[in-house]
Formats: C-alpha cells, structure tokens, sequence
C-alpha cells in the first residue's frame, strides 16, 4: 500500500485549509494538503462564494486582521477583482472563482506545500487516543498518511468523527444553506444605472452597513457591486414578480427564492446569485444530492425571471453552477474550551490568543418587511483563543476551520476571514509541535504567539 509520511497533515482546502497549510510550511514543517475536489478555495471556489466579507476593519477604517487571512484577502482580490482598492471601501472584496482556483493552487506550489486533490479520508489510523494520520482513498486506490499532527479543516469536522473526537451539531439541520450560481453576459452598466435612477430600490442597510453610494463609489473605483443579501425581498421587481407567479418564492428544498445576495464584476459581465435558503440533514448524500438538482433547478428559473423583468440582465444566461453545496455550518467539536457569543461581542482578550477579529453588532437597520440585522462594526478587536481549536479526547488532531472549531454556535467564526485566522493558528501549532515533539495541549504559547507574528499576526496589546 503507498504510504506518505509527513509533519503536519491538512484535510481540506478550504481558506482555513489553504492557512494552515502555508503557515505549517512556512514554520519549517514538512506539509501535506489533501483535498476532495480538484482545486483549493472549498466555499471560496467550489462552493461558488466568490467574496470575502470585509471584516477586517474598524469602523474608522482602522486594519486589525493581519496575516494569512489578509495576504489570501489581497491574493483573491487581485484575481480578476478589485486589487488592493477594496481596502478603501466596506464591500465585500469580490473576485473572478476561476482565476482564484490558479492563484490559490499557485501560492501553495511556490510555498512547497504537496496537495493531494480528488483524495478522500476512508478512516482514522489511532494510536489509542491519539490521531497518527487517515487512511485514504486516491485514484490508485487505498493509501495512508502518516502524520505527526492532522489538521482538520474540512469544515464539518469530518476527521474528527472518524477520530471518535465528541462533536456538538448534528447534521446541519439547524442551519441553512445555499446553492449559487453565476450568470454571464450581464450589463452592470446599466443595472447600476437602475438603482441610480430609482435609489429607494436599492436594499441599503441589509445584512452590511452599506448605502448606495457606498456601493456605486465602489462599483466606479474598481467595477465590482454588491447587492446586500435579502435585498430581494425589499426590491418592488422581486416584489411583483413573486405576486404574480413570475418568481417562486418555493422549489423543491428550497424557499426565500427573493432573497438574494448578488456579487457583479463589470469587466467580465458576470453576476454571482446566493438566493433559496434550505433547512435539512446536508451531511446527508442522498439530501445533498437532491439539494444540489433541486439548486440546478432554481437557478434557471431565477435566470429566467431575471432575463425578463431585470434591468441589465436581457441577454444574461447561466454561466456556471456550484460544484458543492454551500453549507453555512454542521458539525463542532465539544472541545477543550468553548468560545462564546459575548466573546465575539465584546473586546475579549485571552493569554493563548491566535488571532483577533473586529467587535460587530447586528442591529436590524432596514425598514422594510421580512429585513434582518446587518453587521455594524466598532473600534473594538476580540481574540480567538486557542483552546478552542483543540479536541477532548484526541491527541493529535487541531481543528483548522471557524465554524468546526469549540463554540457555542458555529456561525460565530464561519466567515471567510476568521476561518482563515483560525487555520493559521491551526497550521502554526501544528509544525510546532511536529517539529518539538509536544502534545498540542502542551504547545508553547509564547513561541507559538512570536512565531505567528513572524508571519504576520498581530495583536492588540501585545
């Protein structure tokens, strides 16, 4: 049987993944990344998610997420996006998914990380408790990883079940998920130009902090616009199209079909559509297979209610389909230590801290029917403490992915840019320990947190 033996061991890649597994190279540790699909990004690529929520400044415009997250922030936005111009604006920095599937593959090869894509983890090879590597399966068949630490950024925690590792969540059913798509050969020119001319259509102030001139100057600086998830449900053409059955509102799994969430980059002529939410079992492969047709589906029935009643969208088409379902959260680990809501709500500070984000509220600040909070940010910065990437009961396994990671709810630490915080934490301690020989529970903390500002991290009060 082909055996690779490696340091550190990386199951998904995902951003968390694509973290830590640069950040366990970079430390001086022999990598292995493997991958189900054929390409990194996980939600970022695959998943059809082509932003990064802008969750890296206060609200004076102060930059408080340094690192991995910002250097694969800044990498996603040059690959067909905004470039570094999005520091200037609070939209979400929008990029070309195809162009990001080279540039994410690219800085891996140039950091010497060997990725093994379309590889499955079959099981968990233990030593008693502790984790030694996966049994898995490649295109030549069964074969192992032997791994001094296994990092597991699959997002739903899938190497700790094989593991044994106790887990919170089930199957998902608690939290929703999505299926996009994108369409080509749209005139952003001239949809822009609607909301011009008809600024109360616009869904400012839903889900983001966001006006219409926010939008628009970012759309003239560097041609990519945003249109705020739920924005649908306050458009009076969602509106209309919904009363007179143009638009369903339900099909199949999924409903909110005028929900909407929409991501344009003029230079392309491409739109990215987030709509339908559906609530079910989405670890479940026969659930996931019907989610995924019933997404295919919706997506050409919104093409075509947007083909005839949205402005700019006449001659668009459906351009592409996610290859996997987006799955906002499953599965967590009961771990070590579990991070907290009023956590993240409030300048917490920990003395094994890996990372830090930026203090948000979520007060709801549209007016109109059915809208829902949107994210207010402060001048204030929590951390991300460390115990909470680590498992009870297995040795050897760290957790790489926000929303897998001990937590009271695991939408505190999905999104794009904290999950990215979260593998580089993950992947660092990983080669630590690889190299030292350590337990993970016995990790240096004072060499971890220097070795992580080395590359980047930054802390306040520190």
């Amino acid at each position: 049987m082909l055996t690779y033996n490696t340091d550190v061991l990386v199951a998904g890649a995902g951003l968390g993944g694509v973290a830590a597994a640069l950040a366990s190279v970079r430390s001086g540790a022999k990598t292995i990344l493997m991958e189900r699909n054929t390409y990194p990004g996980g939600v970022a690529t695959a998943g059809m998610c082509c932003s990064v929520f802008n969750c890296y400044f206060t609200c004076s415009r102060k930059l408080k997420v340094h690192g991995i997250s910002l250097e694969i922030a800044d990498l996603l936005a040059n690959a067909g996006g905004p470039g570094l111009s999005w520091r200037r604006h609070k939209g979400h920095i929008i990029y070309d998914i195809e162009k990001a599937k080279l540039a994410l593959a690219d800085v891996l090869e140039k950091a010497g990380v060997t990725v093994l894509y379309e590889t499955m983890a079959a099981s968990a090879i233990m030593d008693k408790n502790r984790l030694a590597g996966l049994s898995i399966i490649t295109k030549k068949g069964p074969a192992e990883i032997r791994a001094k630490i296994t990092v597991d950024s699959t997002g739903d925690a899938d190497i700790a079940v094989l593991a044994g590792t106790p887990l919170r969540g089930g199957q998902g059913d608690n939290f929703n998920s999505s299926y996009p798509f994108r369409l080509g050969n749209v005139d952003l020119d001239k949809f822009t130009n609607y909301f011009r001319k008809n600024p109360d259509q616009y869904p400012g102030m839903m889900d983001i902090e966001w006006t219409l001139e926010e939008a628009l100057a970012q759309y003239e600086e560097n041609g990519t616009f945003l249109f705020p998830h739920g924005g649908g449900m306050q458009m009076d053409i969602f509106k209309k199209g919904v009363e007179s059955g143009e638009l369903k509102q339900e099909l199949g799994m999924y409903d909110t079909l005028d929900a909407t969430q929409m991501h344009g980059i003029r230079q392309t002529g491409i739109m990215h559509v987030v709509t339908g939410h559906i609530k079910a079992g989405t670890l479940d492969s026969e659930l996931i297979s019907r989610a995924i047709t019933d997404g295919k589906r919706m997506a050409y029935h919104v093409a075509d209610f947007y083909r005839l009643r949205m402005p700019g969208f006449e001659k668009s088409y459906v351009n592409g389909l996610a290859d996997n379902l987006g799955i906002r959260a499953s599965r967590y680990i009961d771990g070590e230590f579990t991070f907290l809501k009023e956590m993240k709500a409030s300048p917490s500070r920990f003395p094994d801290a890996i990372g830090q984000g930026v203090v948000e509220a979520h007060p709801v600040l549209h007016k109109g029917d059915r809208a829902w909070g949107c994210q207010v940010f402060t001048e204030d910065t929590y951390q991300i403490p460390y115990r909470c990437l680590l498992p009870r009961e297995t040795k050897g396994l760290i957790m790489g992915a926000g929303r897998s990671v001990s937590s009271e709810n695991p939408m505190l630490l999905r999104v794009m840019a904290t999950t990215m915080v979260v593998g580089q934490g993950a992947g660092t301690a990983a080669a630590l320990c690889a190299q030292s020989g350590k337990d993970l529970a016995d990790v240096d903390i004072t060499a971890l947190q220097k070795e992580l500002i080395k590359h980047g991290v930054v802390f306040d009060g520190k």
